[in-house]
């Protein structure tokens, strides 16, 4: 049954996949094939700024491959009636489990496409001795931050259903006036940014999506 799902995943997804892994190929190939001959013999600091352009634009394909892929599936499902799960002879927590299972499997395929693209890239510049490459662990980063977007879209639609754009507006609603009460009243700032550095930095929950993202650093 778990191939099944995986087959009936991909079939729904194929041309979002086939698109977030080909950009994801591309992106550290472009952007290197178009700064490296324009730095020539470039500081470090150029060849780092120039990898952090590929890191933060992975970090939006990545992020964006797994919300896609998580909103696409509630599409179908919704837009049939969720027919396909309810046909299934399992209960329904063991079917979104397969469901993001599943998923999380198929969204290996843009983290080896940033991983054998950035790979390609490296092999056509030339670096110097204080400056490394981090193909590898970009492409892994870019794995658990589709899959960190997948798991919170997933859990949302499947638990929200239809109300899901509501709780998606009083969020933003909610994030506005966080930033509004931090200007009007100074003294709540401390808290509010004590709240956030816990959400987006490491080992915060959100830390690997809004660290640093970079394929050359020194």
């Amino acid at each position: 049954m778990f191939a099944q799902t995986l087959f009936v995943q991909w079939k729904w997804n194929r041309d979002f996949l086939a698109c977030f892994t080909i950009v994801a190929f591309v992106v550290p190939i472009v952007v290197l094939w178009i700064a490296v001959p324009h730095l020539a013999l470039a500081s470090a600091r150029e060849l780092v700024t120039t990898g952090g352009v590929v890191g933060v634009t992975v970090a939006g394909i990545a992020v964006l491959a797994g919300l896609t892929i998580a909103w696409q599936d509630y599409g179908v499902d919704d837009r049939l009636g969720h027919i396909y799960a309810l046909s299934l002879p399992v209960t329904r927590a063991r079917s979104l489990a397969m469901r993001a299972a599943t998923a999380a499997l198929l969204l290996v395929l843009p983290a080896i496409a940033v991983w054998i693209g950035a790979t390609l890239a490296l092999s056509q510049a030339t670096l110097p001795s204080n400056v490394q490459s981090y193909a590898g662990s970009l492409a892994l980063r870019a794995m658990l931050a589709s899959w960190l977007a997948h798991s919170c879209m997933f859990a949302l639609r499947y638990a929200a259903g239809r109300r899901a754009r509501g709780i998606l507006g009083l969020l933003a609603a909610v994030t506005i006036l966080l930033a509004l009460l931090a200007v009007i009243a100074p003294a709540t700032r401390d808290v509010i940014a004590r709240v956030g550095d816990f959400l987006s930095s490491a080992p915060g929950p959100f830390g690997v999506v809004f660290g640093r993202w970079t394929l050359i650093d020194v």
